[in-house]
């Protein structure tokens, strides 16, 4: 079954949303990150997908104490952002992280994620964030001259097993996923699980990625990530799941 991982995007300690990755007037959201962690559990909720927006962009994990405030709730949680180095990256397992979501240092520090996939190969995810066919690093502020797919092939090698896919002029867009460049990835790269993120605007757009799967019989389609439609009151997270009973 496919399922859907609702987001909690952290700056300052606030959950706000972004537009294409830009921190220029994000939109702030009332709530703690505690108060939304325990709504999505109450909806039915297994999995949130949690980013450091200050992390990302500078570096190093900012927002721990409201990671540790989510991760008390009994949710799983995937989180990324700022993850540099070995001893952040088992600092967070140590803390409760189920999932972390590694980007950067896929390009600007191999060797670590390298090192990940050896000792957490089931626990490391991917942060495939796409501009323009080139991986964008750094909280999406640079772009490398890696493509898309050059970096899943490289990594397949290494076992990963596991991605988000983000189409970053869709993230915050509410205009609907890149459904034809996840479909190219997943038919592409079939022995490696897919999260689609990235533009769920509405109803009609998860419609569309579940006949996407059936169509296709994707089996390694595992996840949707769901935010700016959610916290706009596009959807809710019970209309969601029940699109995918059965996918």
């Amino acid at each position: 079954m496919i399922e859907v991982i609702p987001a909690i995007d952290l700056l300052d300690g606030k959950v706000v949303r972004l537009k294409q990755g830009n921190y220029i007037n994000p939109s702030e959201y009332g709530g703690s990150p505690l108060e939304w962690a325990t709504h999505w559990k109450s909806e039915g909720a297994q999995r949130v997908h949690v980013i450091d927006l200050n992390g990302a962009k500078e570096g190093t994990a900012k927002n721990l104490k409201s990671l540790e405030e989510i991760i008390s709730t009994g949710l799983k949680v995937q989180f990324g952002g700022g993850i540099r180095s070995w001893e952040e990256l088992e600092n967070l397992f140590e803390i409760g992280v189920n999932l972390a979501i590694l980007g950067t240092v896929a390009i600007k520090k191999r060797e670590l994620l390298a090192q990940a996939l050896e000792v957490y190969r089931n626990r490391i995810i991917l942060a495939l964030d796409e501009r323009n066919g080139k991986i964008a690093i750094e909280g999406w502020s640079d772009n490398s001259s890696v493509s898309t797919e050059g970096l899943l092939s490289d990594l397949e090698t290494l076992g990963l097993k596991r991605y988000i896919y983000t189409d970053i002029s869709k993230d915050g867009t509410l205009s609907g996923p890149n459904l034809s460049g996840s479909l190219s990835l997943m038919k592409k790269f079939p022995e490696i699980r897919c999260i689609v993120s990235g533009g769920v605007g509405s109803k009609q757009d998860l419609e569309n990625l579940a006949e996407l799967g059936k169509q296709n019989s994707l089996a390694n389609l595992e996840g949707v990530v769901c935010g700016k439609a959610f916290y706009e009151n596009n959807l809710t997270y019970t209309e969601a799941s029940e699109i995918f009973n059965g996918v």
